[in-house]
């Protein structure tokens, strides 16, 4: 064998399966890969393909939890993420912003009195943001008898539109914040306006773009949704209701056959008095090992069974930003506008500090 073959080969070594390939991309952080995207034309397809960013998305999660925030110059308003997606309620218009790859996009046309998401259609994998708005606000001031559902698709053509949905049968709470999982977006109903007092959880699935009501935890009935927050945990939808200055409970949502929906308590948390205050917000994520994590406006508690909850961290003033939210970084392309710094688009970019500290 010539000097130069045995060169090339140990240059270049043995060719990989592709299936191996995708799998050690899929284990790098996400700073990593923003690098190499652009290396080579294989490496951008295989890492804005579906396949490989719900790989790198299993493997992130896994990793322990992150909060955010995220606020615009002049309206303060962070709606809900997704898969490493924020959404941005500004005056007049709604970001989508990857903080990790600083990819952003812009949909036009807000209104008052809006319920906005973000989610992924779990069968054609595009990402849409759904806008639930009452017309009658802006034309009276008033708020009118109808909602309707307006949905933007975040797809590589940058000249998308509002699709009409239509009017939606039910009453969604204005400070209700949305919950992405699986495909579908979920909300509580309107305390006031909402006429069946017996549905608490909306839910509007992504792909036939449709609202329906789901049974709910027996004890939550009737209980004031200030005292309540939707959530993931374990990639299923979660509901944590606080009893005032005494519990948190968590319930997580179970899917059986004919999507028959149960719920099971999985957490039971005896509340350390005068902490968490009911009527401020929370929001809540689990680590690998079962650890706990609930952020609040002013601090982040951790539990662990059989040990209790401990704060792990401090506030630091955050009164002025918006509720956190839990987050997990990703590369998922919006085909939109690439930022330099965040102060380019007047948005502020916070990461809550977690300090690995026992309680």
């Amino acid at each position: 064998m010539s000097s130069s073959r045995r060169l090339r080969q140990k240059n270049h070594g043995v060719g990989l399966p592709h299936d191996l390939i995708v799998d050690i991309f899929g284990k790098l952080p996400v700073k990593s890969l923003v690098r190499f995207k652009y290396l080579s034309k294989q490496w951008f397809r295989m890492f804005t393909s579906p396949r490989f960013i719900d790989l790198h998305l299993s493997n992130q999660r896994k990793k322990f939890p992150r909060f955010v925030t995220a606020s615009d110059t002049f309206r303060e308003n962070m709606l809900n993420s997704c898969d490493g997606i924020l959404c941005i309620h500004g005056p007049d218009d709604i970001t989508v912003l990857n903080p990790a790859t600083k990819e952003y996009r812009r949909a036009r046309w807000c209104h008052g009195q809006e319920r906005l998401a973000i989610g992924r259609d779990s069968v054609t994998k595009r990402y849409k943001i759904v806008r639930v708005f009452n017309p009658d606000v802006g034309k009276t001031g008033q708020v009118g008898h109808h909602d309707f559902c307006e949905v933007y698709i975040l797809d590589p053509c940058c000249h998308c539109c509002w699709k009409t949905i239509g009017e939606v049968p039910y009453r969604i709470g204005v400070l209700s914040r949305s919950v992405h999982v699986d495909g579908a977006i979920y909300w509580f109903t309107d305390e006031i306006y909402h006429l069946n007092k017996t549905e608490l959880i909306i839910m509007f699935d992504l792909h036939i773009e449709q609202f329906q009501a789901i049974p709910h935890p027996s004890s939550c009935s009737n209980k004031e949704r200030r005292t309540m927050q939707l959530g993931t945990l374990r990639e299923s939808l979660c509901l944590a209701q606080q009893v005032p200055y005494s519990h948190l409970n968590v319930w997580i949502m179970e899917k059986q056959q004919k999507q028959k929906i149960t719920w099971e308590k999985l957490y039971c948390i005896q509340l350390p008095r005068n902490d968490l205050h009911v009527g401020l917000g929370f929001t809540f994520a689990e680590h690998k090992d079962g650890t706990l994590l609930v952020c609040t406006m002013d601090d982040v508690f951790l539990y662990k069974r059989n040990k209790g909850i401990g704060r792990v961290s401090h506030g630091y003033g955050r009164r002025h930003v918006p509720l956190p939210t839990a987050f997990t970084g990703s590369i998922v392309p919006l085909y939109g506008f690439t930022l330099r710094q965040f102060s380019d688009l007047r948005i502020t970019f916070t990461e809550i500090p977690i300090f690995s500290v026992k309680p």
